[in-house]
Parts: structure tokens; sequence; C-alpha cells
């Protein structure tokens, strides 16, 4: 805590400071180094140095940079629930049942990703309500004025005249494809009453633009305040929005009417970095607000000390107004889920992120970051100098023509200490003293190498030639399988090439300890996994389940039950050839990590085959093959 109120003094006596010549002393503190990954590093570095700063960019440097943030595989974009919180109040994520539409055809992804991308940008949008207001604005700053402004009377009038010929082109247009849709319904015998409804108000709101455009023709500037009034009123009727969107940018809406700032003022540079307009977005689309930015500890692996950010939300109630006594009075709504169910106000949901996303969106929020107790005293901490006039130049880099890189925007931090103690050892390299678990290691991206399994060929250079299902079944018993660690579960699911989600976090663990039994139960052997199935059931008190799980055993794992029954009666003999024979229905299986009848059963061999393969083998006299057979490992 003292340390962070020297740094923070300084950096107020720094910023305040008018004179650029000011000498300020360097600052001796403690500091905890956090690698990131070399990848990634130069994107999150650009994305930092811009939260640091926190000038306004324009809109053509922003989309550069928001690619950085939204094109980041697990990171804080992929992760936030945009499925399940995005609000919709109108219930169009429904089915004809009503039911909740799947994940994966919900649209609060793609709103979001096109709001990165340029979507319904603050200003900018040509719609014709938008259009409509934008003169209705300009109108009443004329007004607001009081000049003479004949010529711009007639500017307005003859804009208007333009924006109602557009207005009677898109209502003939929609009335066009009413007429369509209800001709289709009469054809196929449906009930056509949305239908005609639709056309109904298609037919009014073109009756009623041709007689605003008729009204409006014969409308002269002589008297400027009735033309001025008569404009106001057309402007009016052309923005009105029978439904508008319940965010920015909503698929199957209007685009949002833009207010008199959003237009003339914060449609210039509205934004300093990806992670003030992510803030926005889920202040709007899912009706939340951060509340805290975490470090926490994001490895499983044993003395492996690896940094991860979360972001804590919390739902926001929905905002009403009412009248009492003659008065409007605003409340939030403590009780509507706003289209999501189960999402409440007040809800919270954890999403996990990067180290540097999780300090990148605090610092452009200007939220604390928290460190998880455990990294801070376990991690070794550096005595670093913190250099407060990088701070400076950066404050006066607008005043002057220098122009810093985005390296150079957050001030340096120099070690007392030689740089090559810190560490350059990857999550997932095994540790070797207790010096080396004290060190934040580099987090993994991706399935490194270090984690194939033995006899696989590297993800990263797999041949077209690979055999079709994976060879590779690590577990060969329930015995071994309970002897596991986390940190062996936790390797054997990044050697498996059938493994393919993401690796929950110690604090996820912490809370559901069967959570990495149920990842790897799944990707097994088959008859390892029925007896770990028929067990868990067996203790649950739910034997109806276990029987019927008895009872669809496979061929293989009943041979190895019977071999190992008769391996503890003394029958040696017998428990070897049902073991043999447990092998032979193995290697008749493509994948024996998958039940029998979950792929097409033509990807196994034949069991005549085989059999008659084996025993012809078994008649094979190798003294007649000379050395011709020396080296070949027949079955």
């Amino acid at each position: 805590m003292e340390e962070g109120r020297i740094i923070s003094e300084s950096y107020i006596k720094c910023l305040q400071s008018d004179d650029d010549d000011t000498q300020h002393e360097e600052i001796d503190i403690s500091a905890l180094p956090i690698p990131i990954a070399s990848s990634p590093s130069a994107s999150a570095m650009k994305l930092l140095s811009h939260s640091y700063t926190c000038a306004p960019l324009s809109k053509s440097v922003l989309l550069s940079l928001n690619s950085l943030l939204v094109n980041r595989d697990g990171g804080l974009f992929d992760n936030l629930p945009w499925s399940t919180w995005s609000v919709d109040p109108d219930m169009k994520e429904r089915d004809a049942a009503n039911n909740v539409v799947d994940s994966k055809y919900a649209l609060g992804k793609r709103v979001a990703y096109q709001r990165f991308m340029g979507k319904d940008w603050q200003g900018r949008s040509i719609s014709l309500t938008n259009m409509a207001k934008r003169l209705r604005y300009m109108l009443e700053a004329d007004e607001e004025s009081k000049k003479d402004s004949g010529s711009d009377d007639n500017m307005m009038l003859s804009l208007s005249q333009r924006l109602l010929e557009l207005e009677i082109t898109e209502a003939t247009m929609f009335m066009a494809e009413c007429e369509k849709n209800l001709a289709i319904a009469n054809a196929s015998e449906k009930d056509d009453q949305y239908e005609v409804e639709q056309l109904e108000k298609a037919r009014a709101r073109l009756q009623l633009a041709e007689t605003s455009l008729g009204e409006l023709g014969g409308t002269t500037t002589d008297n400027q305040s009735k033309s001025q009034s008569f404009i106001l009123s057309i402007l009016d009727k052309l923005s009105e929005q029978e439904n508008p969107p319940p965010y920015r940018g909503a698929i199957g809406y209007p685009a949002k009417l833009d207010s008199k700032k959003e237009m003339f003022e914060d449609s210039v540079l509205p934004y300093s970095s990806p992670y003030e307009l992510l803030n926005e977005i889920i202040s709007e689309q899912l009706n939340s607000e951060v509340i805290g930015c975490v470090l926490e500890q994001c490895s499983l692996l044993e003395g492996n000390l690896v940094v991860g950010g979360s972001l804590l939300l919390k739902r926001k109630g929905v905002e009403r107004t009412t009248t009492l006594a003659g008065e409007t009075v605003s409340y939030s709504d403590d009780d509507d889920d706003y289209g999501n169910e189960g999402v409440l106000p007040r809800s919270m949901y954890v999403v996990e992120c990067f180290s540097d996303e999780a300090i990148g969106f605090a610092m452009t929020s200007r939220l604390p970051i928290l460190v998880q107790r455990e990294i801070y005293e376990r991690a070794a901490t550096k005595d670093v100098e913190l250099d407060v006039m990088q701070a400076s130049k950066v404050r006066n880099e607008t005043k002057s023509a220098e122009s810093f890189s985005y390296l150079n925007r957050i001030p340096v931090i120099r070690l007392f200490d030689d740089i090559a103690d810190l560490t350059t050892q990857v999550e997932g390299e095994r540790v070797l003293s207790k010096s080396q678990s004290r060190f934040i290691r580099i987090p993994l991206t991706t399935n490194p190498s270090p984690f194939d399994g033995p006899n696989q060929v590297p993800q990263s250079s797999a041949a077209s030639n690979s055999p079709v299902f994976s060879t590779f079944n690590p577990v060969a018993s329930l015995d071994e399988f309970d002897t596991l660690s986390d940190d062996d579960k936790v390797r054997l699911l990044l050697k498996l090439e059938s493994f393919k989600g993401a690796l929950p976090r110690p604090r996820a663990v912490t809370s559901d300890p069967t959570l990495l039994d149920n990842m790897l139960v799944p990707l097994i052997d088959e008859s390892v996994r029925r007896q770990y199935q028929i067990r868990d059931a067996e203790r649950r008190g739910d034997f109806k389940e276990a029987n019927a799980l008895r009872e669809e055993i496979s061929p293989r794992q009943r041979a190895l039950e019977e071999a190992q029954a008769a391996r503890e009666a003394g029958l040696e003999e017998r428990a070897l050839q049902l073991e043999e024979e447990a092998e032979l229905y193995k290697a008749l299986r493509a994948d024996v990590t998958q039940d029998e009848g979950s792929y097409s059963r033509f990807l196994d061999r034949d069991d005549w085959y085989e059999r008659e393969t084996k025993a012809r083998i078994k008649r094979l006299d190798k003294k007649k093959f000379g050395s011709l057979l020396d080296g070949i490992d027949l079955p």
C-alpha cells in the first residue's frame, strides 16, 4: 500500500506540472513481472499503450486496433456471454415454441463484432431517420443563432423534399414486399392476418409521405416561421421509429437515432482505445457493468505459476419511469430479465481473459487491478526503478513534434538486477527447483511440442497420412486412472489430439473437483470409461443406471473383467487367453476411446478376417524364411 501511495503521488506531481523541463526523481519499488506469450505480445503492447495514454483516436486508427482485440482466440472478446446476456426485449431470438435458440444461432457476438468493424458508428449513420434528425438539429441551431437565413431555408426545404422522395421510394418497396408475402400466404393457405396488417401499415406510410410531399411542394419561404415549423413537423414524422433498437447495431431493427451530442461531437473522436468501445458495448448490449478486474493463477500444472486475467460482470436493472403525484420518477426494475432467461439484475458472471487484457481494460475504465494473494506472496518480486519522466514526455507528445511508438508510450521500468534473472520458462516445462516455482511463466496459447503424446505426430506438423483416429491410449485401467493427480490429468488432456476445449482454471476446479474428470473421461479407453461410470452411478445410489451400463458393456470389456476374475482365482492360463481375446477386440476397433456404435462400423476391421490372420501367423515357421523376417514384429 505504501508503494502504491508513492507511485500515485509521483504521477500526480508529474502530470500536474506545467514545466516540461522539471526534473523528477525515479521511484524505487518492487514490481511483479508478468510475461506475455511471444506471438500476441506486440498486439498486446499496442492495446496497452493506447489504454495508458487515453488519447482520443480517429475512426480509421481505432478500426485497425479493434481487430487486434476481437481476433485473439480464447481472449476477452470470445469469452464474454454474448449469446446469453445480449438483451432481447422483443424475444426475437426464440423459435416457434418460444424456446431460446441454440447459442450458435444467437446474433449477439455477430452484432458486437460488427460494431468493432465500424457498424452504426455514432453520428455516421445514413439511414433516413438519422438524416431527418440531422436536418432537424441543423434547423434548431439556425433558429437559435437568429441569423437571416433565407437561403438556408431554401436549402432545408430542398433537402426535406429529397428525404420525402426517399421515404416514398422505401414505402413503395416495403408495400411491394408485403404484397408478395400476402400472396405467398394465400397460396399456401396459411393465416394471413399478419401480412394484411403489414400491408395496411405500408399503405398508410406511403400515403403519409405523398401527402407531406404535396403540402411541402406548395410551401414558400415568405413566411419564415411558418415554413420552418412545417419542415420541422415533417422531419419529426420521418425520424419516428415504431420499434427502436434495444442497443446500437442490433440486427432486425432500424439504426439507432443519434442524439445531438453523438451526431456533432462524439462522431469525431469518441474512443481512446478498443477497450473503451468494448466497455460501451457491455453497458448497452449486455446491460451490464464491469465491477472488478482480477489477476489470478490460471495453470493447474504443478509448480507452474501462470497469471491470467478475469473481469467480473454485474447485470444492471431495467430503467423505467412512472408518474407519481404529477411528477415523473425513474426507477430500476429488478424483476425484468430483459429477454434473457435466468439473467436477472445483480447477476454475476466471471469472464476469463489474458492478463494484459484485464490490465488494459482496468486502465481504460479507471478500475483497480486486484491480484490474487497467492500470486503476490509466492511470486518472485524484483527491485526496479520506475521512470516517471516518461509520463511527462507522453503527456506533452501532442504539444511537440515528437511522436512516440507504442513501445515508448508506457513509462520505462529498469531492473536493478541482471535481466537474465527473469524467467523465460514456458508453462508446462518441468519444475527443477523450488526457486523456479516462484517465477511467473509464459502462458501457453496452443498445445506445444512438449505435450505431444508418445508415438504421436506433433499437431504443428501433422502429415496428411495420419490415422483417422488417434492410437494414443494412456489410461489402461480404472486403478491407473484413480492414481492420476490433477497435474497428470492436465498433461494427458494436452497430449490427446481429441481434446479441443480450454482447460479450466484452479478457481473452477476448486469449486467443482470433478471438472477435470468430466473432461478426461469421454476421451479415455471405452472399457475404463464404462467402469468409471458404473462406479459413479453406484456411489450416487443409482443402481438402475449402473445395471443398464453393465448390460451395455462391450465384448472387450467383458473379456478384461473375466481375465481379472480368472487371475484372482489362480487360473493364470485362462487369464492369458482372455487377455489375448481382449487384445483382439482392441485391434478390431478403429478408436477404442469411443463407444461401440458411436461411429460407422465400416471403419472397424472384420472379426473373421482378423482371427484367420492371427491363426495363419501362428502357423508360420520363420525358419523357412531365413533372415527375411528379421526385425519384423509379427502379432
